[in-house]
């Protein structure tokens, strides 16, 4: 009878350890926050109700684990640990941290009005497009051109374009229909200066999208979005 408790005891411990194994290791993969080989970004947004959902599932088919948060308890230090930060047009602008721009995490801004708070752009430097469905590729060998060239339709139907004008040190990729001043998409490299002239510590890019207008978007401008992120998280690395 000792010797079959004695057994009993051994078994015990022996599953006890395992399920012990295993618990950790799931809680080490959330503390991590990241399947392996997948690009974590930090999604803010407004809140519920809108069409960031459809937005954040692309990113996921694009390889990245998604976190999202809403712009009433964001602040420029929950970026640190992501790969890159998605800024969506669906954020109220006065929610969002101007420290946000001189984060070492790589940043997408969807909205003009919050380019203009991190000084990629002036204080009335942006705007938007009504009902438009067009856009220019200016520079056609950036990788942000997604290998598209001359005009090219980003929506299915007309709708919200924004745009900013970039500083000097800018590199201007997609702009308006005939007015090469009204960018559509431009960025900052690393170590580039904003329009305060201070050096931008990570890429930083302005996308054109506007809000409810992410499910009009066609392949092309897709595509464009892709690039849009892939080359901010890329961070300058070769």
């Amino acid at each position: 009878m000792k010797r079959l408790l004695a057994l009993l005891f051994i078994v015990v411990l022996v599953v006890s350890g395992m399920a012990c194994s295993k618990s950790t290791q799931g809680d080490s993969q959330n503390t991590a926050g990241t399947p392996a080989g997948a690009k974590k970004m930090l999604y803010v947004k407004r809140g519920e109700g809108t069409n960031d959902p459809f937005v954040m599932k692309h990113f996921e088919k694009l390889g990245y684990f998604v976190i999202d948060m809403a712009d009433n308890v964001f602040k420029a230090e929950r970026a640190n640990g992501f790969g890159v930060v998605y800024v969506s047009p669906t954020v109220n602008s006065a929610r969002i941290d101007a420290e946000l721009g001189r984060s070492q995490v790589p940043v997408v801004y969807a909205k003009p009005q919050v380019a203009s708070v991190v000084s990629l752009t002036g204080l009335l430097d942006y705007g938007q497009l009504d009902a438009a469905t067009t856009v220019q590729i200016k520079d056609n060998k950036h990788p942000l051109a997604a290998g598209l060239k001359g005009q090219v339709a980003v929506y299915k139907n007309g709708g919200k374009i924004g745009y900013a004008i970039p500083g000097k040190e800018a590199v201007t990729i997609v702009t308006a229909p005939g007015d090469d001043k009204k960018a559509a998409v431009f960025a900052y490299e690393k170590g580039a200066k904003n329009i305060n002239n201070e050096p931008v510590p990570a890429r930083q890019v302005f996308f054109y999208l506007s809000a409810g207008e992410e499910m009009n978007q066609t392949d092309e401008g897709l595509k464009l979005l892709d690039a849009a992120v892939n080359w901010a998280a890329q961070n300058g690395k070769k």
